[in-house]
């Protein structure tokens, strides 16, 4: 079995997969891949031009949530099946939270936060602060609030067990971080502390470390502003 991811890993939805790969002790190569700068014949095996995409062979699956399914499913490593809940509810509440990450969070998070204050500058362009504030002042906290409910006092959100809804969730709180933003403490206590947890796991850490190296080559090449 041979593994190629394509993608940036600063994607918050590569970051997942390579989570997943990570956690399973799975050997496999990184082609880079970045947004707006995809080969022609990317489309080839992402139709929609997205990344991650992750290549068996001659095999090829878009997706990152599809992605993590498979592997879940043909790994047949037990790290990764006890990502998925014992029962049927609990499976569908992790799916709804993993789409709400993928979907909800990324968009503020990462696409707004992250692309405005890391992306943009990499190719010579001022980060819109207000579209920034507007996403911090009026719709992070709405999904925050909904985050905060879900979570509770539990440590991890689905039957507080460590669950691909967590590896989602935490995958945009990286980028958010990035961004040079945090959850803030006295705002939302339980998901700041729950995001302090997750960044102390040693995936995490060696993800994030890996990713500090890019971030200070960007930085380091920016065309002036």
């Amino acid at each position: 079995m041979a593994f190629t991811l394509h993608g940036a890993p600063l994607s918050p939805f590569v970051r997942k997969v390579m989570y997943l790969l990570t956690l399973s002790k799975t050997e496999y190569s990184l082609k880079i891949v970045a947004p707006g700068l995809m080969p022609d014949n990317f489309v080839n095996i992402s139709p929609l031009k997205k990344i991650p995409v992750l290549q068996e062979n001659d095999w090829h699956q878009a997706d990152s949530s599809v992605i993590c399914n498979y592997l879940i499913e043909t790994l047949e490593n037990d790290a990764l099946t006890q990502l998925i809940p014992a029962t049927a509810k609990s499976r569908a509440h992790m799916r709804w939270l993993e789409k709400f990450a993928d979907y909800e969070l990324a968009k503020w998070m990462s696409v707004t936060v992250f692309r405005q204050r890391v992306i943009k500058p990499t190719f010579g362009k001022e980060p819109n602060e207000e579209r920034i504030q507007e996403a911090l002042s009026q719709h992070l906290p709405p999904l925050l609030n909904y985050l905060a409910s879900q979570l509770g006092t539990q440590d991890y959100f689905v039957d507080n067990c460590f669950s691909l809804a967590d590896i989602a969730i935490t995958s945009q709180m990286v980028s958010f971080m990035h961004g040079g933003e945090r959850i803030n403490n006295d705002r939302w206590p339980t998901l700041s502390a729950y995001f302090e947890r997750m960044l102390a796991q040693p995936i995490w850490q060696a993800l994030v470390q890996r990713e500090q190296v890019t971030l200070n080559k960007l930085r380091n090449s920016r065309a002036p502003l």
